[in-house]
């Protein structure tokens, strides 16, 4: 899909820079990134909500540099269009509400950046009302709300299970919500090779202790039965780490088995990717790898998240035998 390099675009959240810079770069947006926040982005906790609520003057400091931005563009051309990195978090929340009062011509487009259950969103209603009241008492909002809310124009998301998902739960109009991996996934498939089918396959880890989804012992248990099984099966395993738990869960590695350590690389040498709940899986259907979801009763959290997987294994059934 083609792009104007008159469009702008804001990275709400300081993480989100390295993420998006290929996207930046590549079609020429005019581009601002908000800093000064870290990672208090990150928890639902009441400390959460309070180191938020102490921030506000840096909210209200860094939205005006967002606003002198998006200001000085349009007075020099005809600015009608504004990427945004997402629209879920608390920052972004803040931002937008303000952005779409002061600029209510601009076209506001959020980006769908990683995977979202297909589920409503929780404690939505009591968010929104908690957001108001701070926002009448203190002019800002500390609660994110969710994949989907309709605070943006348009939403470009990965595949058609989340723009049905928009429409049909969230109210979207299909006009409004947009499939486009091949923009949100530019990088990948700038750098895809054509390759012969082979018996690789490539396991892909989580941070699934770290997102509190199992015990680090459970997590251990769970990667070395899966890549046993794989062992087995193919004649050749690679291993990618999630880059946020790389070196917590140790491998034991088997003679067919090495760790890799750049993601498009184990994609261009792999057939068959697995991992548990992770979006490389719907990056690795890119590099037209067959993917496998794995389901387990050890892990908790929303399951309706395997939706989004042409293929998925039960754990117990399927691989622990």
């Amino acid at each position: 899909m083609e792009r104007n390099e008159e469009e702008l675009f804001i990275v709400f959240e300081e993480h989100m820079l390295q993420r998006y810079s290929y996207l930046i770069n590549k079609f020429k947006f005019k581009s601002y990134a908000v800093q000064g926040f870290g990672n208090i982005q990150i928890g639902t906790k009441p400390k959460d909500i309070l180191k938020r609520i102490a921030y506000r003057r840096i909210f209200h400091r860094e939205y005006k540099k967002v606003y002198a931005f998006i200001e000085e563009h349009i007075k020099q051309q005809a600015i009608a269009k504004l990427y945004c990195s997402n629209s879920e978090g608390f920052i972004a929340y803040n931002f937008l509400t303000k952005l779409r009062k002061d600029f209510p011509n601009l076209e506001l487009i959020g980006l769908q950046h990683g995977v979202f259950e297909l589920s409503p969103v929780p404690n939505f209603k009591l968010r929104r009302l908690l957001n108001s009241l701070f926002g009448l008492l203190m002019g800002m909002y500390p609660f994110g709300m969710g994949f989907g809310t309709k605070i943006v124009d348009s939403y470009i998301v990965y595949n058609q299970k989340y723009k049905d998902f928009l429409i049909i739960e969230q109210g979207w109009p299909e006009e409004s919500v947009i499939v486009d991996l091949q923009f949100l996934k530019a990088e990948l498939y700038d750098k895809k090779i054509d390759k012969p089918e082979n018996e690789t396959a490539l396991f892909l880890s989580q941070c699934l202790s770290k997102a509190s989804l199992c015990s680090k012992a459970e997590e251990q248990f769970l990667n070395e039965k899966v890549l046993a099984y794989l062992s087995v099966k193919y004649k050749k395993v690679l291993i990618k780490q999630h880059p946020a738990c790389s070196g917590d869960i140790q491998f034991v590695l088997k003679e067919n088995m090495r760790i890799i350590e750049d993601l498009v690389d184990a994609f261009n040498q792999s057939s068959f990717a697995y991992s548990f709940a992770s979006t490389t899986l719907l990056e690795a259907e890119i590099f037209d790898i067959q993917t496998y979801a794995i389901n387990s009763k050890l892990l908790s959290g929303d399951k309706s998240i395997y939706k989004l997987f042409k293929t998925t294994l039960n754990f117990e059934d399927s691989i622990l035998i």
